[in-house]
């Protein structure tokens, strides 16, 4: 079973995997980049060499990157979705070169791809806005080859944000040309919140994931708990265990066989201090005993 957080990358990438092995976790989430500023410069081949230094004797084997929060490919503004574009191309070119140097060194380390958020409808309409996002996913795949994942997330569908459902995350990956190299991370809050009852209804929300999606498909899960109700369509985690999931689903959650080989990852709020990040990492390993 893979286990992890979203950690920092702060004072150099190299410290994202460091905190990985500070908790003990074998998968983490990280961003190569600050969360909300623009990436418009390739990372440096000597940051991408200090990375993969670090992952020599790591506990991390598997890493998934998140796109920048200013990624909206829903948009007509050229500027703005040129920008969301080539921040999401920078992220994938330096996934391809993490994932070669992982190989030539020969790590047992995984990338799983370049989690982002679709974005929301503005000037568009439903149909296009989920046109504009196939198109912009395709554009990113024809700038950047290599084998290297896109990874659609899903919403909770707060105000005009797509991605609400997994039949308009499906929609999404069947309007790309490069769709093999499209996939998706499923977030439990954003899926709660989206009216996908885990706490009540595990069994066809697991079904819909495996028929609409694919199992194969979903390369991260998102394990968050949710401050907000059963179809309330806002984004507001909570710390595992503490809300409306809480810790019977948290842990059905954790022992479905379908999930068996996907990496979880926690966005919870305790990780954005030291003194609880580790507590809320013991009870995710707890919860999955």
């Amino acid at each position: 079973m893979y286990l992890g957080a979203h950690v920092s990358s702060s004072g150099g990438i190299e410290n994202a995997i460091k905190e990985g092995d500070k908790y003990g976790i074998n998968a983490i989430q990280m961003m190569p980049t600050a969360p909300m500023r623009w990436a418009t410069k390739k990372i440096p081949d000597e940051s991408i060499e200090s990375f993969v230094k670090a992952m020599k004797g790591s506990v991390v084997k598997k890493i998934l990157i998140h796109g920048i929060y200013l990624t909206n490919l829903a948009r007509e503004d050229k500027q703005m979705f040129h920008l969301g574009k080539m921040g999401l191309a920078i992220y994938l070119d330096f996934a391809n070169r993490v994932s070669e140097l992982i190989k030539k060194k020969d790590l047992d380390v995984e990338i799983l791809g370049i989690c982002f958020h679709p974005g929301s409808q503005k000037e568009l309409n439903y149909e296009d806005s989920l046109e504009r996002i196939s198109y912009g996913i395709d554009w990113v795949l024809d700038e950047v080859g290599g084998d290297q994942l896109l990874l659609i997330e899903s919403t909770a569908g707060t105000g005009s944000n797509m991605g609400r459902n997994f039949t308009e995350l499906s929609q999404m990956r069947e309007g790309c040309k490069g769709k093999d190299r499209v996939g998706y991370v499923i977030d439990t809050q954003h899926t709660y919140a989206g009216g996908y009852d885990w706490v009540n209804d595990i069994d066809s929300v697991v079904e819909e994931i495996g028929e609409t999606l694919s199992f194969e498909r979903v390369k991260a899960i998102h394990l968050n708990d949710s401050l907000m109700a059963l179809a309330s369509n806002k984004d507001r985690h909570a710390n595992l265990g503490e809300g409306k999931l809480g810790k019977d689903t948290v842990k059905n959650i954790l022992h479905r066989k379908e999930f068996k080989n996907i990496p979880f990852i926690l966005e919870t709020p305790a990780l954005k201090s030291a003194s609880t990040m580790g507590k809320e990492i013991d009870n995710l390993k707890e919860f999955a005993k």
